[in-house]
């Protein structure tokens, strides 16, 4: 299939053309899968999900990817409850000091 390049507590992370794979093997690779452009992201993705540890400054597509990883209802609520927090949340706006003059 694809060439394997890491494997730890029933993970595996594969490298394709367009990056790397990470897929967790006690789930359908439909629903256990997810494509990251980074093997240390990939690699990352893994540890979190193995220690069950939540980033604090990461986007919304990187905590979907932790969701898709994991097994354990619990911290895929936890996540799915960051993610909904951050869209209800919204973009910031653009700050403009207002003050400041060019000379």
């Amino acid at each position: 299939m694809y060439n394997k390049v890491f494997e730890r507590k029933g993970f595996i992370i594969f490298q394709v053309k367009e990056g790397y794979i990470a897929y967790n093997t006690k789930k359908n690779f439909e629903e256990g899968h997810t494509h990251l452009k980074n093997f240390n992201a990939a690699k990352n993705a893994i540890d979190l999900v193995i220690s069950e540890k939540i980033p604090k400054s990461t986007n919304v597509y990187y905590l979907t990817s932790l969701v898709r990883l994991t097994n354990d209802k619990n911290y895929e609520r936890k996540i799915k409850d960051l993610i909904e927090t951050r869209k209800q949340k919204g973009k910031k706006e653009s700050y403009c000091n207002v003050s400041h003059r060019i000379s």
